[in-house]
């Protein structure tokens, strides 16, 4: 099991990192001005010092406002703007870059009733996009709805599905611990007292909350006893076991019932700074408007509690695409097979396609994309196929790292695949390989007996060929800005090529990308290729690439 690192960040680095972030983002960077004169000296403030004496749920309610005003918390509504970030979807494998950013977002949670009402005021920075999005998202107890659009393809809301209902929620508990502090006031026993630990230079102690992903150790200032930090493990397809890090500063009072809140919040997964939201306004135990808690009347949406228990435990995995206006919520498990030539397959069914093609000696397959689940749904495809006669899968090739189109990966490796991928992002995999997944174990965890992985890398440049009398394959590395280890598949015996991405048939293509993939496929490698498959989208003749390459 991965350990829980307590302080890869300074609460001060991860302030300065956000506020650095949305600077740049703003365009706001610039030469340091003169020095200004000195303000007036303000008041002196409250030590806020806590009983030394007090256990550490005690020293927590009385940092957060008191015992009786968590008990008492029947509702709050908060006004706020952030930015969220998202990684794994970069130019190499360790950038983060900026999804989107918001201002006016309202969060409305009738705690006492179970229901909860976000109106999102954002725009999407992504793949570039700059989309202006207004919508809400309403949840009564397990049950969510979308109003409006979140997507950046303009496909409309409609019934949430239970795992990213279920992530939502996960994620106000998390930026909102007086849920959590309300659940221990209720039931002592969900918490234990953790010990000692230091973080930014101050003493604290550990609350351990149970939690059904992942018990939750909230860092509670010894002195002053306001939280500062929460940390937790939950499971990502690709990166599987990854710690959650979530920081709380600028503790304000929120009106006259006592409690606090936090000014700024921010979470950290794996390391990386996702999400930076500052509080504009705090009302606690207002006055809520019901109706903005109402399902239209055309609302179904329904609860599966196994959905729902993955969504908790992939909550920053649903956040992040739907923050890029790209929701995965649901599992693509159906496999949709279209027969192009004898031996030859193009694997639809979903968001993302993969192939299979058969050779002397087994089945290759490229593209891993999604998650295990999916990779698990092909394999099983390939087994019940008869025209493979129980040819195992020898080799399964990606065609960048991004995780959409990678987190199968380790499925086909504990089939004993052999896997191929671009030398630039080799190391990334390896790292992949061997990372723990106890959260949600995946079949290579679960097969512990499962041979080394073998990667076979393709030189920037250059290109690799897996030898066949029928049906070889050719992975050819290809120079993109989308993704420093972009490869083109080539099945020369069907004349089709296979990429992600850059050009989608039937749906377009992505920036530079058709012009990058057909100078590729025309010049750089001469390839003879009839038909394009797309890691999205469908199939296509090579005349529709070149006329989005050539307009």
């Amino acid at each position: 099991m991965r350990t829980l690192n307590r302080n890869p960040f300074t609460l001060r680095a991860l302030r300065t990192a956000a506020l650095s972030f949305a600077l740049v983002a703003a365009g706001c960077e610039g030469d340091q001005g003169p020095k200004g004169d000195p303000g007036e000296q303000g008041p002196k403030g409250d030590s806020a010092t806590v009983d030394p004496a007090l256990s550490t749920p005690d020293k927590a309610f009385a940092g957060i406002g008191g015992k009786a005003a968590i008990q008492g918390l029947q509702n709050f509504a908060l006004e706020t703007a952030g930015q969220r970030y998202v990684f794994g979807e970069g130019f190499k494998p360790d950038d983060i870059v900026l999804g989107n950013t918001s201002d006016g977002n309202l969060v409305r949670y009738d705690v006492q009733g179970n229901r909860l009402s976000i109106r999102s005021q954002r725009t999407v920075n992504f793949l570039g996009f700059n989309a202006p999005q207004t919508f809400t998202e309403i949840i009564n107890e397990n049950l969510g709805y979308l109003e409006g659009s979140e997507s950046i393809f303009g496909a409309p809301g409609g019934n949430l599905l239970p795992d990213r209902t279920a992530a939502i929620r996960r994620q106000q508990r998390l930026l909102n611990p007086h849920l959590i502090l309300k659940d221990v006031a209720a039931n002592p026993s969900s918490a234990r007292d953790g010990g000692p630990a230091v973080l930014d230079g101050s003493l604290h102690q550990l609350l351990v909350v149970n939690d059904p992903v992942y018990p939750l150790s909230l860092y509670v200032n010894a002195q002053t006893g306001k939280l500062s930090k929460l940390v937790t493990l939950e499971n990502d397809p690709l990166h599987r076991d990854v710690p959650v890090e979530v920081y709380y500063s600028g503790w304000e009072a929120a009106g006259s019932g006592g409690l606090l809140f936090p000014k700024q919040v921010a979470i950290a997964v794996d390391g990386h700074l996702l999400h930076a939201e500052t509080r504009k306004s705090v009302t606690v135990n207002g006055a809520l408007d019901s109706a903005v808690f109402a399902f239209p009347a055309a609302a179904s949406p329904g609860y599966n509690a196994d959905d729902a228990s993955r969504g908790l435990a992939n909550h920053q995995f649903l956040m992040s695409y739907a923050s890029i206006g790209i929701p995965l919520e649901g599992l693509q498990t159906f496999i949709q097979p279209t027969k192009l030539t004898e031996g030859v397959w193009f694997l639809g069914g979903g968001s993302h396609n993969s192939m299979a093609i058969e050779q002397a000696d087994g089945v290759v397959i490229l593209e891993a994309p999604l998650y295990p689940e999916r990779s698990t749904a092909i394999i099983n495809w390939v087994k019940n196929e008869p025209s493979f006669e129980n040819k195992r899968i020898t080799h399964v090739l990606a065609t960048h790292h991004h995780d959409d189109h990678s987190a199968g990966l380790r499925a086909f490796v504990a089939e004993g695949a052999k896997v191929v991928v671009h030398e630039v992002s080799a190391p990334h995999f390896r790292h992949i390989f061997r990372n723990p997944s106890t959260i949600r174990p995946d079949p290579l965890a679960l097969k512990p007996t499962a041979p080394t992985p073998t990667l076979i890398t393709v030189p920037a440049g250059g290109s690799v060929t897996l030898p066949d009398a029928t049906h070889p394959v050719g992975a050819y590395s290809l120079e993109t800005g989308h993704a420093a280890d972009m490869l083109l598949f080539h099945v020369p015996s069907a004349k089709v090529a296979f990429s992600s991405d850059l050009f989608n048939p039937g749906q377009g293509g992505i920036g530079n990308g058709p012009k990058e993939l057909y100078k590729s496929i025309t010049q750089t490698h001469n390839l003879t290729v009839d038909t394009v498959a797309g890691g999205h989208g469908a199939t296509a003749p090579i005349a529709d690439l070149a006329a989005l390459a050539n307009p």
